[in-house]
């Protein structure tokens, strides 16, 4: 059977950490118990599983960058491993603060999450191309015009182009199919996330005079 990074059963939850060393990761014993796990394995996210840890990875920095359709690219946001175990383990609001520097993000993720994520970014990446491949036309028509005046060329068909309407077309081409379909991968990952560690901090700060009562601790957490 081939094996997938959520394991034969094809369900489990992932979670991303970051860090320099994988000797500062937190310690597997650690984590089984503050998550309440039996069970869990580190991966290395260029291992076997990169695409998917890539794609997670990508899905994260879009939702982090606000949906916004311009510099998103692989690895921006730098996920190092990734934690998987059980299907449906929840965060620990306890464990997200204690480890905030190194978690990045949960995600409890089945194949089909898995495989709408990756038919999203790339959708995304083929508008992407699109609007790349037109990007350029006024850099290069410039271009052109001065090479063919430097030859002595009358051609108005090169001389002549009207490079402000070119970059009318090309300035805005595809933005609006971007952005919508960056929202979409947004959509996905509050979908299937857990809260992240600088999100709960954020809110608990916003409560540092009150004590951290279970009823707090669930308003944080649902």
């Amino acid at each position: 059977m081939h094996k997938t990074l959520l394991g034969p059963y094809g369900k489990a939850t992932v979670v991303l950490f970051t860090s320099q060393f994988e000797t500062q990761l937190p310690k597997l014993a650690q984590l089984k118990k503050q998550l309440g796990i039996s069970d869990g394995k580190y991966f290395s996210s260029n291992g076997n599983f990169d695409l998917p840890i890539a794609a997670l990875d990508e899905a994260l920095a879009t939702a982090r960058n606000g949906g916004r359709p311009l510099g998103i690219h692989r690895r921006a946001i730098a996920c190092t491993h990734v934690l998987v175990t059980l299907a449906d383990v929840h965060a620990d609001l306890f464990a997200l603060i204690k480890y905030s520097a190194d978690l990045l993000e949960g995600f409890n993720l089945t194949e089909p999450a898995i495989k709408e994520l990756t038919d999203l970014l790339n959708r995304r990446r083929h508008i992407a191309w699109m609007r790349h491949a037109c990007s350029d036309w006024t850099e290069t028509l410039t271009k052109h015009i001065a090479r063919a005046q430097d030859l002595g060329l009358t051609d108005p068909s090169i001389l002549n182009v009207d490079i402000n309407a070119i970059s009318a077309i090309t300035d805005p081409y595809a933005l609006e199919a971007i952005a919508q379909a960056s929202n979409e991968i947004v959509v996905w990952y509050e979908r299937y996330r857990w809260r992240t560690a600088k999100t709960v901090a954020n809110n608990l700060a916003d409560l540092a005079r009150n004590d951290l009562s279970p009823e707090i601790v669930d308003e944080q957490m649902a």
